[in-house]
C-alpha cells in the first residue's frame, strides 16, 4: 500500500498533486480524479495513514519535491496535509472538506478494522494524540472547498473555523465524499488555473 503511485512519463508535467483521505487509497479511476485530470495532469501516492503524521507529511512532500510547481489538492485527511504541504512548500492548495482537528475525529477508528478499499489496518492511539500537537494551517494560500451535507465532519464547524482567514467555496447538501467537484472546476477554473 505504501507508495503506490502512477509513473508518469518525462513530458506529461504534473500539475496536481492529489492527497487522498482516510481509509481511502489514490486511485486515478476515482471520478474526483478523471475529473481534476481534465484541468491539470494529476498524480498521487498512497500513504499509510496509521503512521505518525510526521512520516506521513515526509511521504507527501517527498512525492511534491518531484513535482515543485504542482498545487495540492486534497480531501478529508488529505486536506489536512494539503493545507500543510502548501503553507511548508509555499505551494497553492485546495482542501476538500478537510478534518480540521485529526485527534478528534480519527478516534473513531483507533483499533483494528477493515478501511474503505477492504485493508486491514492497526491505528494507534499514540498515533491519533500525535496530531493534537498539529494546527491546521491557515497560513498558506489555499482555498477550503465544502459540501455542507458532509456526514462525516461537520461542515459548519470547518466554516466557522475557517471564516476569514481563508477563502472558502460552499455548496449545499453533497456528501463527505465530495459530490460537487464537476460544479467546482465549472463555477471556479481560477482555482486550477492561478499558477
Amino acid at each position: 500500500m505504501n507508495g503506490q503511485s502512477r509513473t508518469l512519463g518525462e513530458n506529461e508535467g504534473i500539475s496536481i498533486l492529489y492527497c487522498h483521505g482516510w481509509g481511502s487509497h489514490f486511485d486515478p479511476s476515482k471520478n474526483k480524479i478523471r475529473a481534476l485530470s481534465k484541468m491539470r495532469p494529476v498524480d498521487g501516492i498512497t500513504v499509510d495513514y496509521t503512521l505518525h503524521p510526521h512520516l506521513v507529511f515526509e511521504r507527501f512532500a517527498a512525492q511534491l519535491k518531484r513535482h515543485p510547481e504542482a498545487l495540492v489538492v486534497g480531501t478529508s485527511l488529505g486536506g489536512f496535509f494539503a493545507a500543510w504541504l502548501g503553507a511548508e512548500f509555499d505551494r497553492p492548495f485546495i482542501a476538500i472538506n478537510p478534518s480540521i482537528t485529526p485527534s478528534t475525529t480519527l478516534q473513531a477508528y483507533v483499533g483494528r478494522g477493515v478501511n474503505h478499499v477492504g485493508v486491514p489496518y492497526e491505528l494507534m492511539e499514540d498515533c491519533v494524540m500525535a496530531y493534537d500537537a498539529l494546527s491546521f494551517r491557515l497560513d498558506g494560500r489555499g482555498t477550503i472547498v465544502l459540501d455542507m451535507g458532509d456526514e462525516i465532519l461537520d461542515a459548519q464547524a470547518t466554516l466557522d473555523f475557517i471564516k476569514g482567514r481563508l477563502p472558502i467555496v460552499a455548496f449545499e447538501g453533497g456528501s463527505h465524499r465530495f459530490d460537487h467537484m464537476a460544479e467546482l472546476i465549472e463555477s471556479r477554473p481560477d482555482l486550477f488555473n492561478a499558477y
